[in-house]
């Protein structure tokens, strides 16, 4: 169930904010469980989707993402990564099996500490997106075409 919540929850993320609800006014639970877990973030901006809400912000000079669920539990936090920095298997991998890819975005999320990575990968017209676990397994997540 966690896993399918992760993926439902990164290709929302990942979509536009088309379907994003208005948020003038964050509810205090999340608020207040923000700013107790990321004490001294900045550049707060806050979006709401239907099954979730998140703060995009900068946390010692790094931009995260955190999401929470209406009771104002934290869901997870992802921030963007150098592709060098996933674990070395992985990148050997990724570079043999789609040598002719380029790589896009390098997403880290972490769900309570179960935390997994997100290659995305382009090649004339497709991407593939790739699930890289943090012992270097990687499997492929989504390919779409453009």
């Amino acid at each position: 169930m966690k896993k399918l919540f992760i993926a439902a929850l990164i290709t929302v993320a990942a979509g536009t904010s088309a379907f994003a609800k208005d948020v003038t006014k964050v509810d205090y639970k999340v608020k207040s469980n923000f700013e107790a877990k990321f004490n001294g973030a900045q550049n707060v901006v806050w979006s709401a989707r239907e099954a979730y809400v998140k703060a995009q912000f900068q946390l010692s000079g790094e931009n995260v993402e955190a999401f929470f669920n209406e009771e104002g539990d934290l869901i997870g936090t992802s921030r963007k990564l150098d592709f060098k920095q996933l674990p070395l298997n992985a990148i050997q991998k990724i570079k043999k099996s789609y040598e002719d890819f380029k790589v896009v975005e390098t997403i880290e999320f972490d769900l309570d500490g179960d935390r997994s990575y997100y290659v995305s990968l382009e090649k004339e017209g497709k991407t593939q997106i790739l699930q890289v676990s943090l012992y270097g397994t990687v499997t492929a997540y989504k390919g779409s075409q453009k």
